[in-house]
């Protein structure tokens, strides 16, 4: 998103997620011709707002194929691009014609041009590095130009490692570990309030009783240090198949259509099912790509690998063999995204794993597959007391999630029920719904869950591309919750998220306090899986693609606009474009006829204005409202800065300037929000055994002492007692 590009976008090389490419075996032509011909068709007589085939269709797609190929202006000359633009008028003729030979031309370049790059950047190591020569470094890629030879891409380059280094140089003499990304000052705040159990204080202690370095040595370290980051970098960039890459190229064409339109390859089509049903099956172990080798960074409680108790965070896994009598296949340097698939397999089969534990020695263990639930998935509930004692209830929906292949799997709605049951018999007298952050998911899903609040009725419309409106409507007899209830929201809530939060504001049941606007993603996406009209076996993946609009009960989208709070609380992303509305090709606002619908008339009434007066009271003038204002004013300006001074002195004093800065906003936006956090009784028995759930809440639990906004809900909350229209 742009709101991120110009703080973080020159890191780290690790940072350039788009770069997927690798030199191992290529996919065929006839597989590729294949996807496109079903990927046109598709779309062709599926997508809501389909387009021609024409120049406007081509230049389009060129523009976005080409910003991601290379999206700093990294890899290719100028020479490259002045022969791929002699094809900008043919890419709707390629997709017409089911042709990948652009895609071809294009990757054999980009290949060519980073072999060319490692060779830079070898020499570049070798030459004497002036820490003090007056230079600068583009930040902005908007304000980047393709290098006209070697020489020019080779001293890009220099520019780049002097940076880094300069940056490494910085960091070490500041004693930052909070985070790499030191000259992105939103990364120091955000990451402090997301996690308040990271902190400077301990960053400085954990600096005490260390020997002080010489300029000389922390120039030595952070050159070593970018190098060794370089090669891994480009290690694991080589280590990626190129089917991965043609994804992008198909996406180029899915994506002008609208932004949610994308193809999926079978890999991530089943890393998408996993994503909606919150399980998957394997040993329950998370692994990390350590310098080739798949480690083992945490072990799930209750998963067969944690109950085999022969696995430990820290082993290595070399070979992974299926069944007893499988041949063994070595996964040293092999993709980790390929190494995962191979651990994972039907519930119940055996995988045979070659280990090599942290004191070096090498054991074969079997371990039986099972379900994996991920957690961190799923809906959680916390109670919390204010000063006076008063108890309500707590509920985060991470996303709306649901099994899609399995009837008895896990469903959000299901969920939610569950937790406002166990809140319930804790006499809270009010319940706070977190939508933050929550991009989405099931349809019906966020309609069974709106009905848990209002009953029975219309919680949203949708239309498709020919017009045709439809009410989706809850079938809810029994509602779950009747009393005081505040859905709290804020930038990136979106999609389904919008669909509950306006729905709640419609029928006058919720109190949504928040950011002033939501994401404003107001389309509807439905999966259709390729293979369906070939017979074959997750051969050529999926293709996400819009099929309808919604629009609240009350006839307006949400599409751009999003929905705007009842309590309007400002925060670091305010001023930032980071909405639907600042992405390319995103489909326009519009508004329909309102359907029937019956506000809420259950106790208590909600009386708006009385409450946005109690708010706004409360807020103004206030101190850490005051500092958020200003600290999200400051990131913007930050993003007009589009070069930096590579000269040591005037490189630190400037880090120091902004480090300052964002150091005084942190200490400004923490906030005591003067509350106890307690997880629900049926969590609180899992503690016992599953150590690192205990863990994970207690970080929620400390995040949300720490929370402005839920404080602010809260007092919503005591306001709303008694409080009659």
């Amino acid at each position: 998103m742009q709101y991120l590009k110009k703080t973080w976008i020159f890191i780290t090389l690790c940072s350039m997620s788009l770069l997927v490419f690798c030199f191992n075996a290529s996919q065929s032509n006839d597989t590729e011709k294949d996807i496109l011909r079903l990927v046109k068709k598709t779309l062709l007589y599926t997508s809501y707002s389909p387009k021609s085939f024409d120049d406007s269709y081509s230049k389009d797609v060129f523009k976005k194929y080409m910003g991601e190929l290379d999206p700093f202006k990294r890899y290719f000359l100028q020479s490259d691009i002045d022969e791929f633009e002699q094809s900008e008028l043919k890419m709707s003729k390629f997709f017409d014609n089911d042709d990948p030979s652009f895609y071809h031309l294009t990757i054999d370049h980009l290949y060519q041009r980073i072999d060319e790059t490692q060779k830079y950047i070898d020499e570049i190591f070798k030459e004497p590095l002036d820490l003090n020569k007056e230079d600068y470094f583009i930040i902005d890629e908007k304000k980047r130009t393709y290098a006209k030879n070697e020489r020019e891409a080779k001293e890009e380059w220099r520019r780049y490692i002097k940076y880094s280094i300069l940056r490494e140089i910085f960091n070490t003499k500041n004693g930052d570990s909070l985070s790499s990304d030191d000259d992105d000052p939103h990364s120091n705040i955000q990451k402090i309030k997301d996690n308040p159990a990271v902190s400077t204080e301990k960053v400085a202690d954990s600096l005490k009783n260390k020997t002080p370095k010489t300029d000389a040595e922390i120039k030595e370290d952070a050159v070593q240090k970018v190098k060794e980051n370089l090669s891994e970098y480009f290690r694991r960039l080589k280590s990626r198949k190129k089917s991965d890459w043609f994804t992008v190229f198909v996406n180029s064409y899915t994506e002008v259509f609208d932004p949610h339109t994308q193809y999926f390859s079978p890999k991530e089509k089943e890393d998408f099912n996993t994503s909606m049903s919150g399980r998957l099956f394997g040993i329950g172990a998370q692994l990390s790509d350590k310098k080739g080798y798949a480690t083992i960074v945490e072990l799930i409680i209750g998963g067969p690998a944690w109950k085999s108790k022969k696995l430990d965070v820290g082993d290595k896994i070399l070979k992974v063999q299926q069944e007893i009598d499988g041949k063994p296949v070595n996964i040293v340097d092999m993709p980790l995204d390929d190494a995962i698939r191979l651990i994972r397999g039907e519930e119940g089969t055996t995988v045979v794993l070659t280990i090599q534990k942290k004191d070096g020695s090498v054991k074969i263990i079997s371990i039986v597959r099972a379900e994996i639930e991920i957690q961190d998935v799923f809906v959680r509930s916390a109670i919390l007391t204010d000063e006076n004692g008063d108890k309500y209830g707590m509920l985060y929906l991470p996303e709306f999630y649901i099994d899609m292949e399995n009837n008895k799997g896990r469903d959000c709605s299901n969920d939610v029920k569950k937790e406002i049951e166990e809140l319930k018999k804790q006499n809270i007298k009010g319940l706070i719904m977190d939508i933050r952050n929550n991009g989405g998911g099931s349809l019906s899903e966020v309609v069974d869950i709106t009905g848990l609040f209002v009953g029975r009725g219309a919680v949203v419309q949708v239309k498709d591309s020919k017009g045709k409106i439809t009410v989706l409507e809850s079938k809810e007899n029994e509602i779950a919750w009747d009393g005081p209830l505040v859905v709290m929201v804020n930038e990136l809530s979106a999609s389904a998220s919008e669909i509950l939060a306006g729905a709640m504001q419609d029928y006058h049941r919720a109190v949504i306090v928040g950011s002033p606007q939501t994401f404003g993603k107001g389309t509807v996406q439905t999966v259709y899986p390729l293979d369906k009209f070939n017979l074959s076996d997750n051969k050529y993946g999926a293709l996400k693609v819009t099929v309808q609009k919604f629009y609240r009960i009350t006839g307006s989208s949400t599409q751009l606009k999003g929905v705007n709070s009842d309590i309007s609380i400002p925060d670091m992303f305010t001023y930032s474009d980071i909405y639907e509305k600042s992405q390319d090709y995103a489909l326009p606002w519009d508004q329909i006829t309102g359907t029937t619908y019956t506000p809420w008339a259950g106790i208590p009434v909600i009386n708006y204005d009385y409450l946005k007066k109690q708010s706004a009271e409360r807020l103004k003038g206030n101190s850490y409202i005051t500092s958020i204002e200003e600290a999200g004013k400051w990131l913007k300006e930050q993003e007009k800065e589009y070069r930096i001074s590579l000269k040591y002195d005037t490189f630190m004093n400037a880090m120091k300037r902004k480090r300052e800065q964002s150091k005084k906003y942190e200490k400004e936006t923490t906030f005591d929000a003067k509350i106890s956090v307690d997880a629900p009784v049926y969590e609180t028995a899992k503690f016992k055994i599953d150590t690192v759930l205990k863990a994970k809440r207690e970080v929620w639990h400390k995040s949300m002492k720490k929370d402005f906004n839920l404080r602010e809900s809260i007092n919503v909350l005591n306001d709303m007692q008694g409080n009659k229209k």
